[in-house]
């Protein structure tokens, strides 16, 4: 019976070590918005229609932008081959510093600022 279960604590050990080695960061990427995970709850593998600005408060640089791409790429039709946006992720970065600002702004959801903005940002971004 204790020679059956010697194994048990070598094969969880093993698989521990080879799920952490496939988390680390791409070099090739130096740690960007690919891998980093944005704010707020994660369901189907994306932050965009949960993170709030209370989230957005509590998230770092990094996983901000990493959010701002998240829901850039949940607002892109289907049928168009890049996620490009007539609102850059420095002004979303902007527009959601300034919104989340307030205590009351908590329960905002980015991706709904985010779209509002994005739709009238081709008349906002100049000649």
């Amino acid at each position: 019976m204790g020679a059956g279960r010697t194994w048990r604590p070598a094969v969880a050990a093993l698989a521990a070590t080879v799920v952490l080695a496939g988390c680390g960061a791409d070099d090739e990427s130096g740690g960007g918005g690919a891998e980093a995970e944005g704010v707020g709850i994660v369901r189907a593998g994306s932050t965009a229609q949960f993170a709030n600005c209370r989230d957005w408060r509590g998230g770092t640089k990094v996983e901000r932008y990493a959010t701002i791409e998240d829901i850039r790429g949940q607002l892109t039709p289907q049928g168009s081959e890049t996620a490009e946006s007539d609102l850059t992720d420095e002004a979303a970065y902007e527009l959601f510093e300034h919104s989340c600002e307030a205590g009351w702004a908590d329960k905002f959801r980015l991706y709904k600022l985010y779209a509002r903005a994005q739709a009238f940002a081709p008349l906002t971004s100049g000649p």
